[in-house]
């Protein structure tokens, strides 16, 4: 008699106080249910993916006047030509050294960023005064003519923030790579940095030509941490653009030849150890390309790919330098991956950018406990870099008619699946909403900016709604003694 009072009086009170757990089990038996869960086959694929904001880019340059107009057919040419999804548009400005932007220059500029973004393309844009290495005779006498140009440019840039990817440069320098130029003091390179800053869309990111400058614009010797990574600060939206990547020994001057030493302003560049340590860093937040020249040992396929996967390569030149590419399609890949045996060129290809991945998966429920089920997922970044802008994660529960039970959102940001690493989210399943049956799970992500879904480097492709992770049952079960925990002697 004592152990059966023992036993009832705390079913009594659990189901009086509707406590959750075993109480819910033994008074509630419509709500006990069980899952078994099966995950799908992960078997990554070698294939080039088509994804926004990363991989090969041509350069288009265009020279606003008010006499000579550009081409809209020209354009339009041009971009049913180009396969590649970026695209760096060169816009040259030095036939407005002492005046603003004439109203019809600047319409010609919003006619060619309106051709490219309706093309769906991401731009990738740097304003420029000089393309013959002559920029100290062409920029504008004074730096707030710059400032001007800026500010009015800056109206038009903003009305396409949804193709602009990023803005290279602070306008100024031959070629725009801020060498050779008036206005490079470290006052002046600031005082333009954050003219850009406080005008660009800050979904836009901007880039400068080296490290050092980087230094300098956010006045630390440090690259931007995780903790203030896409906090929206000028230090956290400030890539790199290096158009002497792998050229030499210090990229064409990108870089010093001695180690660096911290000055009160933050200038002077590192040795090539140090810097390409610095990107490391940095360019897990913020992108980092440009163009590979000069045939020599430093663009060698092997010691290439180990610097463009440290400094977090997420786009390059698909012109420059082709004897340097000619070398690396002339290479082979060897690894105990699915790419052993790919040539160099292709195995970059597909590793510029971001190469994200399902690789496992699970699903957990506790049929004693008032909870959700949950799924977890793990992905894999095989790329050198991330993607750089917020993309959606959504999980959606399929039944066997193959209509949609559940659309999940899901609490995880894609800019921190790290290159070389793994990132496991976590999806919560309201299995008691569901009926009893068998249920599919598949997995987007989408980017809301180019309204594309992103592809992932799985061999199973995509299905309508994203793809496969995996099958569960639910089944209602009808508890017995059997299933009752054992109570205390």
């Amino acid at each position: 008699m004592k152990k059966l009072f023992l036993f009832v009086l705390p079913c009594i009170l659990l189901n009086i106080f509707n406590i959750p757990g075993i109480g819910i089990y033994l008074y509630r038996p419509q709500e006990y249910y069980t899952v078994s869960y099966q995950p799908g086959d992960y078997v990554q694929s070698s294939q080039q993916l088509d994804n926004p904001y990363q991989g090969w880019y041509q350069i288009y340059g265009y020279t606003i006047s008010d006499t000579e107009l550009i081409n809209v057919d020209d354009v339009q040419k041009a971009i049913a030509k180009d396969e590649h999804q970026l695209a760096l548009l060169q816009i040259n400005l030095q036939n407005y050294p002492d005046s603003d932007i004439s109203p019809l220059g600047l319409s010609q500029l919003e006619t060619l960023l309106s051709a490219w973004s309706d093309a769906g393309r991401q731009i990738i844009l740097r304003f420029l005064y000089d393309w013959d290495g002559k920029a100290r005779e062409t920029e504008p006498k004074d730096i707030s003519i710059i400032k001007r140009h800026m500010e009015q440019t800056g109206e038009i840039v903003n009305k396409y923030a949804r193709n602009i990817y990023l803005l290279q440069g602070v306008y100024v320098g031959n070629c725009g790579e801020m060498n050779n130029s008036n206005y490079m003091s470290t006052e002046n390179l600031r005082e333009l940095a954050a003219q850009l800053h406080s005008i660009i869309d800050p979904s836009i990111y901007l880039s400068v030509r080296t490290p050092e400058h980087y230094r300098i614009i956010s006045q630390s010797s440090l690259p931007i941490s995780g903790e203030d990574a896409f906090s929206g600060r000028i230090a956290a939206r400030t890539g790199l653009f290096n158009d002497g990547m792998l050229g030499s020994a210090n990229d064409l001057g990108t870089y010093g030849d001695e180690p660096f030493e911290v000055m009160e302003d933050f200038t002077g560049k590192g040795t090539r150890s140090e810097e390409i340590a610095f990107q490391n860093a940095l360019c897990n937040y913020v992108p980092n390309g440009g163009e590979v020249v000069l045939d020599n040992e430093y663009n060698d396929f092997a010691n290439a790919l180990e610097d463009l996967k440290n400094m977090h390569v997420s786009y390059l030149d698909c012109d420059y330098d082709l004897q340097v590419l000619d070398k690396w399609r002339n290479d082979t890949y060897h690894g105990e991956n699915c790419f052993d045996g790919t040539d160099g060129y292709s195995y970059i290809a597909a590793h510029l950018g971001y190469r994200y991945a399902i690789c496992s998966s699970d699903c957990t429920f506790d049929s004693f406990l008032n909870t959700k089920a949950a799924l977890s997922v793990t992905m894999e970044n095989s790329g050198f870099s991330v993607g750089y802008r917020p993309f959606l994660s959504t999980v959606t529960i399929v039944r066997e008619d193959g209509s949609v039970c559940d659309t999940i959102s899901v609490d995880t940001d894609s800019r921190l699946w790290k290159s070389g690493e793994t990132a496991t989210w976590t999806a919560p399943l309201d299995i008691r909403a569901y009926q009893a049956g068998n249920y599919q799970v598949y997995y987007r992500l989408f980017d809301p900016a180019s309204s594309r879904n992103i592809q992932l480097a799985n061999e199973t492709p995509a299905h309508k709604y994203g793809y496969y992770i995996g099958s569960f049952t639910v089944r209602y079960k009808t508890p017995s003694k059997t299933d009752t925990p054992e109570l205390p002697q």
